[in-house]
């Protein structure tokens, strides 16, 4: 009960989520739609669940917008799209009925076409990049004394990232500025 609770919530907030990123440039398309209307109706049974505000995605979506410029921006929703898909295929698995699969697979079908248009990208490489930063043990004695001979390198390396983004950015500053003067 717990569980389907939960998977109505989810289900929701990935609908909204889906909803809100389309909105403003593109309409869903009509099949599309049908699709994601007829899994509301199969998995969102208590629309209580739906608005304990607690949101999945739709948290992200204001950081999106104003903390990241448009690489992050792009590789943020590309790992959001990424975790959708996950969502859905563990539904797919998880799901007895067919008509459902068969709808479940479909939205990770446009899912899918909108992050290979949209959000290209190497987000699996990073996100495994990521989980392994993450993974790192720091209380261990090993990882603290390699992590120490291997700072210098690193500083140096992202000082130059930084440099480079700074030089980008006055480089497109100077085009903006002659543009207005013309």
């Amino acid at each position: 009960m717990i569980a389907q609770h939960m998977m109505a919530f989810f289900w929701g907030v990935c609908l909204l989520t889906l909803g809100w990123m389309t909105y403003g440039e593109a309409s869903i398309p009509e099949n599309l739609d049908k699709s994601i209307d007829e899994l509301k109706v199969y998995y969102i049974k208590d629309d209580r669940e739906l608005h304990n505000a607690h949101p999945v995605f739709l948290r992200f979506l204001k950081d999106i917008k104003v903390n990241l410029e448009e690489p992050e921006q792009n590789l943020l929703m590309s790992i959001i799209m990424d975790t959708y898909s996950r969502i859905f295929t563990r539904m797919e698995k998880d799901s007895q009925d067919e008509a459902t699969k068969e709808r479940l697979a479909h939205v990770q079908e446009h899912l899918k076409k909108l992050q290979e248009n949209y959000f290209p990208g190497k987000s699996a490489e990073l996100k495994t990049y990521a989980g392994t930063l993450w993974a790192i043990k720091e209380d261990d004695p090993v990882v603290q004394r390699k992590a120490l001979f291997e700072l210098k390198r690193i500083y140096r390396e992202a000082t130059q990232l930084r440099n480079l983004k700074n030089k980008e950015r006055r480089r497109r500053q100077a085009k903006i500025t002659k543009k207005r003067k013309m």
